[in-house]
């Protein structure tokens, strides 16, 4: 077995949470796109999530097998997205995929469209992004850039050789997951970052691994769940008293950035809401200032359709 300083990757670097448990943290100009984990239960080796490619995906079951000593047993897919679950074809048929029933059902459905849609523009949005990167003039816009063409390098680079395999074992609600030396607790939200959402939580070591439900350093992508929704399951969360938390997206954070995520929402909420009650319409969102506590998160952009967002969410609730 091996430390986690030991390997390298291009495309994600590794912590070490707790003796055998690891964040694999994505690289900014890597191909994993997202966040994973690799936790070693004893007797048994689990990994947390696949990333978007299967380059990426390999490099993380190389990682698995040299720190824990042990081929992977287990993998689990969070949620459908594509960059949590695209690297699942890399692991060998003996690897279990464990999700959620309902997050199988939309790997079929939504994930399938996914797929579809990125066949159609997934090299035409990388060209265009190309372009505006060679005419960009300030470094902020370039480094914004080179995060799209790095996600569209990692869709266009994984298509030829995509294979989907699907969760093999599923599971509603609650599951745990034991081992010789530690535990694993499966916990799943419906309708906060997308249609169902898998914690893993890890009760003897205090750490929870987030995936989209949390982001750190970046905005969070609201688009597809519920807000309100994604408050609820953190209110949930808070009650696991764990210390140590790896969303989806960003650095490992401490419980702090559960009250981040938390006031983020409440801050654009009450944007919105100011607008609503006046009886604005929604083009008005376009001429508020991103506030600047939020002026260093990556992705500036999603900031415009999370405010849209709770605005319709405010209408729908009748203000």
């Amino acid at each position: 077995m091996s430390n986690a300083n030991s390997f390298n990757s291009r495309h994600f670097r590794l912590e070490q949470l707790s003796d055998g448990v690891y964040a694999a943290i994505n690289a900014d100009d890597g191909w994993a796109i997202s966040n994973a984990g690799i936790i070693d239960l004893g007797d048994r080796t689990m990994v947390y999530d696949a990333f978007m490619s299967p380059a990426a995906a390999s490099d993380l079951r190389e990682a698995a097998e040299r720190l824990t000593g042990r081929l992977v047993h287990s993998l689990v897919n969070s949620h459908y997205h594509n960059d949590h679950i695209w690297g699942n074809q890399v692991f060998p048929a003996e690897t279990d995929i464990i999700s959620s029933v309902k997050t199988r059902e939309l790997i079929i459905t939504e994930g399938t469209k996914e797929i579809q849609e990125c066949r159609q523009v997934s090299q035409e949005r990388l060209s265009t992004l190309e372009t505006q990167f060679s005419n960009a003039s300030d470094e902020a816009t370039q480094n914004l850039l080179k995060l799209h063409i790095t996600y569209f390098q990692a869709i266009n680079t994984t298509m030829p050789i995509l294979q989907v395999r699907l969760p093999n074992i599923t599971f509603t609600g609650e599951m745990t997951y034991g081992g010789s030396r530690r535990s694993a607790r499966l916990i799943t939200y419906e309708g906060g970052h997308c249609g169902s959402d898998t914690i893993l939580y890890l009760p003897d070591d205090g750490i929870v691994y987030m995936e989209d439900l949390l982001f750190s350093g970046f905005h969070p992508y609201l688009a597809e769940g519920d807000p309100y929704e994604i408050q609820r399951i953190l209110s949930q969360v808070r009650k696991l008293q764990a210390n140590t938390f790896v969303p989806g997206h960003g650095p490992v954070g401490d419980a702090t950035q559960l009250d981040w995520m938390d006031g983020y929402i409440n801050c654009l909420n009450s944007l919105a809401g100011e607008v609503v009650k006046k009886g604005g319409i929604e083009t008005e969102l376009d001429s508020i200032d991103l506030p600047g506590e939020y002026q260093h998160l990556t992705f500036p952009n999603i900031f415009r359709d999370n405010l849209k967002l709770l605005y319709r969410r405010q209408l729908d609730k009748g203000g």
